[in-house]
This record gives C-alpha cells, structure tokens and sequence, in this order.
C-alpha cells in the first residue's frame, strides 16, 4: 500500500482482488495460480487510475503526472506475469 492510499482504497483494491481470484478459482484455475495472477493483475493497474485523474485534472505538476506514469510503467511488468500464468507458458521466466 502506497503512503497516500487510503484504508477504503486499499479494501476496495483487496475486495476487487479476492473476486478476481474467486473468478479464476470458479474456471478452474488452482487457488495458489489464482491468487498469483490477481496479485499481478491489481499491482499492474493500481497506478494507473492516479495517473489518469493526474492526466485529466490539471492540477497535477509535471513532476507529480511524471513520477505517477514511473510508478504505472514499472508495474506494468506484473501485467506480463499474469498475462504468462493465464496463458500457461510457464513460471520458469519469474523464478
């Protein structure tokens, strides 16, 4: 959780999380790859609303907007993870 998130947004990120897992579970994945994949599916878009009221606001400074598309771009690989799991191809490129 980042320093300025707050405790409901971190309860909806967990809510939205455990029902992506449910979901996952409810198609035949094992809970443990379940879980893995939803893990690297919330980290790889929790910055990415931030970013997009930052774009759309105007209030945000270059430095805020900048350091907020870091944040999004660095878990944009936890999106790859997931995509990797969901496709089978293996966990052998994140050990």
């Amino acid at each position: 959780m980042s320093f300025c998130e707050s405790s409901l947004e971190f309860d909806l990120y967990e809510d939205m999380r455990r029902r992506l897992m449910r979901m996952l579970v409810a198609e035949g994945r094992g809970e443990v790859e379940a879980e893995r994949i939803a893990l690297y599916v919330m980290q790889g878009v929790r910055e990415v609303p931030r970013l997009l009221n930052a774009l759309a606001g105007g209030n945000a400074s270059d430095a805020e907007v900048r350091h907020l598309l870091d944040l999004t771009l660095d878990n944009a690989a936890s999106l790859e993870k997931a995509r990797a799991l969901i496709l089978g191809e293996g966990q052998e490129h994140f050990n």
